[in-house]
């Protein structure tokens, strides 16, 4: 419904379209008319075609006319989030940077793009502390693998070693090797390593192995080398493995070298094949490799007496060693009665009374007590 005034316009049109209704009604001759009789009689009405919009699309505003303070301020707003991007991608690459040079130091360099995109990036832990990235990788594979003698730490009920506390284990170990003269890739991988860690050698033991038990094996006469072997069945590849093994107790091997060295002198200074018990026997009461040759040079200078003959006991060359050593009493005190006999058969000139006396009849030697 609409309302109609002046000459039948409507004047409940739209506001847009009512210049152009006023200037087609007073355009014929009923608008003229009713301009005439309202007294506005030669009002021009100019054409209207178009009409002019209410609302003009405004035109952008000059350069000239733009705030410069608030210009100036965008500006800034924009240059200072680019400088926190900045700082924020540079602070990542350093610790990305600094956290694999730490993952090397530990051998761990195969986590490094798993602690950039789950820690250094998503910053769950604080990147600043090495040690706290560390614990934050303890679970992973790597990580377990790199340190796998922790394990049997733990399942003997010893504590957990730090990845510092490790690495330095390690490299204790490595100095003791070189400082030893033993050649590089001796005894130093990460497995040979670990079985030490695993069976808590310290390193004090670690080079008592070395000096007392596989270099006075390896290094000495070929002959303790074979007794050492005829022994233990240790081969010459062997040697190192048989002596290092940290599941073998330090003075056990100490033992067992110092027995190979006696069971050596006993046969080139005595003419004695001992048996590996006879000579650990010796070993722990502390014979030396010096005394042990003292001890059978003068067994090799009994001459006769070693013989047998009618109506004497006879002597095995072990009983000879433990009378020599004063370790066996039954064989001194027959030693003797065999010297004091063959004296008295023979002080009418016969060859043994020539070759007795006090080197070659003695029966104490001075380098052991019977206990």
């Amino acid at each position: 419904m609409s309302d109609t005034g002046l000459g039948g316009v409507d004047l409940g049109l739209n506001l847009e379209n009512l210049n152009t209704e006023l200037a087609t009604y007073f355009a014929t001759p009923e608008g003229q008319a009713s301009l005439a009789e309202s007294g506005f009689g030669g009002i021009n009405i100019p054409d209207a075609a178009v009409p002019e919009p209410v609302f003009r699309e405004q035109p952008a505003t000059p350069e000239s006319e733009i705030d410069p303070i608030a210009e100036q301020m965008r500006l800034d707003r924009e240059f200072q989030q680019q400088q926190i991007d900045l700082q924020t991608r540079q602070r990542q690459d350093d610790a990305r940077l600094t956290m694999a040079s730490v993952l090397a130091t530990y051998g761990l360099g195969d986590l490094a793009d798993y602690v950039y995109t789950e820690i250094i990036a998503k910053e769950t832990v604080n990147i600043n502390n090495p040690d706290a990235i560390i614990f934050a990788i303890r679970e992973q594979p790597a990580y377990q693998k790199r340190f796998a003698g922790n394990a049997a730490r733990l399942k003997a009920g010893l504590s957990e070693l730090s990845p510092a506390e490790y690495i330095g284990l390690e490299d204790a170990y490595k100095t003791v090797i070189r400082s030893n003269g033993l050649p590089a890739g001796f005894y130093d991988s990460e497995d040979d390593l670990r079985k030490l860690i695993e069976g808590t050698v310290s390193p004090s033991e670690f080079n008592n192995r070395i000096q007392e038990g596989y270099n006075a094996v390896v290094n000495a006469d070929p002959e303790v080398k074979r007794q050492f072997k005829e022994f233990y069945g240790v081969t010459d590849s062997g040697l190192a493995a048989y002596f290092l093994d940290p599941k073998r107790g330090e003075p056990l091997l100490a033992n067992q070298a110092r027995a190979a060295q006696i069971a050596a002198s006993g046969l080139q200074q005595g003419g004695i094949q001992l048996t590996g018990a006879f000579a650990e026997n010796l070993a722990q009461r502390g014979i030396t490799e010096q005394q042990a040759r003292a001890g059978f040079a003068e067994v090799g200078a009994l001459g006769e007496l070693k013989q047998t003959f009618a109506g004497e006991t006879a002597l095995s060359g072990e009983q000879l060693a433990g009378a020599a050593f004063g370790i066996d009493v039954a064989a001194q005190q027959e030693l003797e009665r065999k010297r004091r006999q063959r004296v008295g058969e023979f002080a009418g000139g016969g060859s043994f009374a020539r070759t007795t006396g006090e080197t070659s009849g003695s029966t104490s030697l001075g380098v052991g007590k019977a206990q």
